[in-house]
């Protein structure tokens, strides 16, 4: 091939190479999301329809978004069959063989399956469950009722199995907390910081969901199980005050909740009588304790669960990757143009060298790059391999400088309190999970093994680009097909941003009891920028009812009103 037909070549192909190299996943399904923050489900179904493949690499979120949707218009039978689906696909890539898996890893990550992560498994059987209280309330008779009820039972079991095995791969709070009383433990983590090792990935896994115990516990009381409710609210009481709370920024109230709906159904199945005397006594206020005399059968209960916000969006980071032959090693940088202040920052927490071995590095690399520029630097040191670099060609490869992806998000914003009135009666709603948080600290978590992956894989096909290029000769061909290769490696770069963005950024929830009888129910809400959304509900209740109102409070569109209706997901029958 001529060079003048070359270039012709490689300039008609930038345009894609480009494309390539920025979508995400995010991008595609903009619009979608938009439609149901104005609460247009039609138009956000047809969407995600044609922005993701049901049977395509994105399978697996074009049923867990769909099924959000068709949660939200009331179709709850429609989005159980699309998360069956989804927890089906999600078991099947979860047995991927190690071939494909690794074809994906050293081309782009968003080329392959999403497999998604442990707490969206978690969040397909919760919304499950979900589905089948909406279902009970819909019900045209107490058959179909109790039948639904019986849906969310099974489900609930689902739940619990599932939790059991993350317990099982990543150990529970009460093990973590005992592993870190050890003498040999404390050690390490005192070693750690002085090595400027600032986060403590074991204490971010995603180990358990108290939340989702306490779901159970709901589903168990409302099909009249009482012990059974009891061991789901008791294993939420435990996370929450193991470290669930803690790790989540949830409401320490949340722990004194599940507490007190352990003791009652300790009351309500009887035979506790002793121990749930002495458990109120330890975990329960004086307040709590006297509140417990008015829960009983002849009362009414109402729960509101508030799903509140987005999930936020994973991006991607665009790093420097260049050789420091003074130093054997490699050297990995953020650019500093184009780069935010939360993209520095994740750099620098996770990434960035901070040991005192790497300060005298940086020291000594200081007079030519400046210090301040230094502190954001990840050193990889490759020594005795140097050599072995060196043959492979991956020095040369390299050259001045190459561009690595790596994925990350962007601080979660706090949002605001959420209050419950019943019959003007005002409540604090309870901030008792935090999906968002799940998202971030899960994706600092793989942190390490993401910037393993970025620098094999653009190595990879730097490599690559070089041997190209030496077939091409020496001569002017060999220097454009070097250029058009390493081009197109470092364009087609890609890390993995897709996440499930339906997901509430945070979830809460306030439990009241009442009379029987007409109950006026409102949830005023606070999001970001002074953002506030209003819901309102009427209720009759019988005596012994549980009453699940839930609720989702989505932020509105940019340049929308501050004051706007929240749209009524779930009409309750009577």
């Amino acid at each position: 091939m001529k060079p003048g037909k070359t270039l012709r070549s490689i300039s008609a192909l930038l345009p894609v190479i480009l494309l390539a190299g920025c979508a995400t996943y995010g991008a595609g399904v903009t619009g979608a999301i938009q439609d149901v923050q104005k609460g247009d489900y039609a138009a956000s179904e047809a969407k995600f329809q044609k922005a993701l493949n049901p049977s395509g690499n994105d399978r697996l979120l074009y049923h867990m978004e769909l099924a959000v949707v068709k949660h939200l218009e009331g179709d709850f039978t429609a989005s159980n069959v699309l998360l069956d689906k989804a927890e089906r696909i999600a078991e099947d890539l979860e047995t991927t063989s190690i071939t494909g898996s690794m074809v994906t890893l050293m081309s782009n990550p968003r080329q392959g399956p999403y497999g998604g992560a442990d707490f969206e498994k978690v969040f397909i059987n919760y919304y499950k469950a979900l589905n089948y209280f909406g279902l009970a309330q819909l019900a045209a008779d107490r058959n179909g009722y109790y039948d639904a009820l019986e849906g969310a039972r099974i489900e609930s079991r689902r739940l619990i199995i599932r939790l059991n095995d993350l317990n099982s791969r990543k150990g529970t709070y009460a093990e973590q907390n005992d592993k870190d009383q050890q003498t040999f433990t404390k050690l390490l983590k005192i070693f750690e910081k002085l090595q400027g090792n600032l986060v403590d990935m074991d204490r971010l896994e995603y180990r358990d969901d108290a939340m989702a115990h306490y779901l159970t516990g709901i589903s168990f009381e409302m099909n009249g199980e009482y012990d059974d409710a009891r061991i789901s609210y008791q294993k939420a009481a435990k996370s929450y005050e193991g470290g669930f709370s803690k790790q989540f920024r949830l409401d320490a109230e949340m722990t004194e909740q599940a507490w007190f709906d352990t003791i009652r159904m300790m009351q309500k199945a009887g035979g506790y009588k002793t121990e749930s005397r002495a458990l109120a006594k330890k975990k329960l206020s004086k307040a709590r304790q006297a509140e417990l005399k008015n829960w009983t059968a002849d009362k009414a209960q109402i729960i509101v669960l508030e799903h509140k916000g987005l999930a936020p969006q994973r991006k991607e980071m665009s790093l420097e990757l260049s050789v420091n032959p003074a130093l054997q090693a490699l050297e990995i940088r953020p650019y500093f143009f184009g780069n935010d202040k939360a993209q520095l920052a994740w750099f620098y927490v996770l990434y960035a060298d901070k040991d005192i071995f790497d300060a005298v590095a940086n020291y000594l690399d200081a007079a030519e790059v400046g210090y301040w520029f230094n502190s954001f630097t990840k050193t990889v040191p490759i020594g005795p391999l140097w050599n072995t670099a060196q043959d492979m060609g991956l020095l040369s490869a390299i050259g001045d400088s190459m561009r690595i992806t790596v994925p990350y998000y962007s601080p979660v914003k706090a949002l605001g309190e959420s209050t419950l009135s019943v019959d003007g009666e005002r409540n604090l709603m309870l901030k008792s999970s935090n999906p968002a948080l799940m998202a971030v600290q899960e994706q600092m978590v793989n942190s390490s093994t993401d910037i393993q992956l970025a620098l094999a894989r653009s190595s990879l096909k730097a490599l690559t680009a070089q041997s190209v290029a030496s077939a091409g000769g020496s001569g002017s061909l060999g220097s454009i097909l070097s250029m058009a290769g390493k081009l197109t490696a470092q364009l087609t770069d890609a890390a993995e941003t897709r996440n499930w963005l339906l997901l509430p950024s945070d979830i809460r929830i306030r439990r009241v009891v009442v009379e029987p009888g007409e109950h006026t129910l409102a949830l005023d809400s606070t999001l970001n920028a002074g953002q506030r959304q209003s819901a309102q509900e009427q209720v009759n209740l019988k005596a012994g009812d549980i009453h699940l109102w839930r609720v989702r409070t989505l932020p509105p569109l940019a340049g929308a009103a501050k004051e706007s209706e929240v749209k009524q997901l779930i009409k309750v029958s009577e």
